[in-house]
């Protein structure tokens, strides 16, 4: 008799073994679980280059762009010559942002002021353009003295989408001191509050 009943017993307990384990196989979803990747990279560049002549459109010839620009050595009253490449890596026009170009030194002075760059010219595109009177516009005005550093935030109008511009840059200095200057350059969305 003790067989006969614990055997109902073992059976009912497998059962419920095979019930359990079909229910936990049981989802809430109906498929795979799919990934995509994808890297973001900034919607726009910056590059500086030494270039030659400027023609009397605003043209030069192609030169070398790069991150990191070393400029040759001049003196105070000179006026140096590079080029600004600005990209549009977007699927979408880029409108009214601003280039900010900060200028610092080292090595012996440590602070700039605006009278150190006597003149700052930048073709001016857009209205070269629009009224066939190409030339360059004197940024000289827009400087704000940071204290150590100044800087001149130059109005960018409209980027088209995935175009390139180039703009020749004219640059001279002060009477200043025998000084290391330091320029950077970067693209704004809006101008930070002072």
């Amino acid at each position: 008799m003790k067989k006969i009943f614990g055997l109902p017993i073992v059976l009912f307990t497998i059962g419920l073994l095979v019930i359990g384990t079909g229910t936990a196989l049981v989802v809430n979803y109906l498929s795979n679980t799919a990934t995509a990747q994808v890297t973001v990279e900034s919607p726009m560049s910056i590059q500086f280059a030494t270039i030659g002549a400027v023609g009397g459109n605003g043209g030069f010839d192609e030169p070398t762009w790069t991150n990191y620009l070393v400029m040759d050595a001049t003196t105070g009253l000179s006026t140096s010559t590079l080029g600004v490449k600005i990209v549009n890596n977007a699927d979408i026009a880029i409108e009214g942002k601003w280039l900010e170009l900060k200028v610092n030194t080292s090595n012996p002075i440590t602070d700039v002021s605006c009278d150190d760059i006597s003149s700052l010219m930048f073709w001016d595109i857009g209205a070269s353009v629009a009224s066939g009177n190409f030339k360059y516009q004197e940024l000289k005005s827009l400087c704000v003295d940071e204290g150590d550093y100044v800087v001149y935030n130059i109005d960018i109008n409209s980027l088209a989408a995935g175009e390139t511009y180039k703009y020749p840059v004219k640059l001279t200095f002060g009477i200043v001191e025998s000084a290391k200057y330091h320029f950077s350059a970067v693209l704004l969305n809006e101008l930070p509050i002072v």
